[in-house]
């Protein structure tokens, strides 16, 4: 590989861009919106591998880029590349045919399975923090409900029982509902009939499950914390407008385990660039 670029990104990619300039001292790296990097967007696009923002955007228009003060225009980054390698994560369908229309081999980090797995553990950390936080009690003893038993759920679930919470699961999959049972966990077949006794509801479910109505069957003091990808699980405006404790809380590898993420972005692209 003869030059890397690093377009937007947030910690992550600002460790792994040292990482990688460290590690290939013979390749040419270059950096745009990502700290105080001095190299121009033209020069990043005209290297031979690009490295995207995870997720890859927030809008639809501009690149994932906070350490940036200004934003990156989705457009003016992918017209003019062609033959690269890239690597992104959440990537929109229609850009990532853009992109492969212009003969880019494109690499979507966030779909990797060894990539998903290893997140769930920052994540699962995230949200344990995110309780912590946000509330007046301790999580030995509450009452937690995890709606969703996927990767996420499953590592969620597994930390808050070590913390001694009593932890509730909900899936509408039969397969993980035996799995919640097979853990131990309590299984709920029926969210109205439970809510109102949860301290903190955790959704992992990117579909919409607690709507207006779901609402009436939960306390105000009650915290819900959605970590799925957006759209998320939750009717936002409706909890927003009726004073319900609700937190969406996106991207937290990025935010409480910024080297470690790193770490596991740099075994995904090593495979392809080595």
């Amino acid at each position: 590989m003869k030059s890397i670029s690093f377009i937007g990104g947030d910690n992550r990619s600002l460790i792994l861009s040292n990482v990688l300039e460290d590690r290939y001292k013979n390749t040419k790296l270059c950096r745009y919106g990502l700290g105080s990097s001095k190299n121009t967007l033209e020069e990043c696009i005209n290297c031979d591998c690009i490295i995207f923002p995870i997720p890859f955007s927030k809008d639809g228009e501009n690149l994932y880029s906070p350490l940036n003060d200004r934003q990156i225009s989705i457009g003016k980054c992918i017209q003019n590349v062609e033959n690269k390698t890239i690597f992104v994560g959440n990537i929109d369908n229609k850009i990532n045919g853009i992109l492969e229309k212009n003969k880019n081999f494109v690499v979507d980090i966030a779909k990797d399975a060894e990539f998903i797995k290893n997140n769930t553990i920052p994540t699962a950390e995230g949200i344990i923090q995110c309780i912590i936080d946000n509330t007046d009690i301790t999580i030995d003893k509450s009452n937690i409900l995890i709606i969703g038993f996927g990767n996420v759920g499953k590592k969620a679930a597994e930390l808050l029982n070590n913390l001694n919470s009593k932890v509730y699961c909900y899936d509408i999959n039969k397969q993980e509902v035996a799995n919640i049972e097979t853990k131990g966990y309590n299984v709920l077949n029926n969210l109205d009939n439970y809510m109102k006794k949860m301290d903190v509801i955790v959704n992992t479910v990117p579909t919409l499950v607690i709507d207006k109505d779901k609402f009436k069957f939960i306390n105000k003091n009650t915290l819900i914390i959605d970590v799925a990808s957006k759209p998320g699980g939750i009717d936002f405006v409706y909890a927003k407008e009726n004073n319900y404790r609700v937190i969406q809380y996106l991207g937290i590898p990025g935010k409480i385990a910024p080297r470690t993420s790193a770490k596991y972005m740099m075994n995904i692209i090593t495979k392809y660039i080595i």
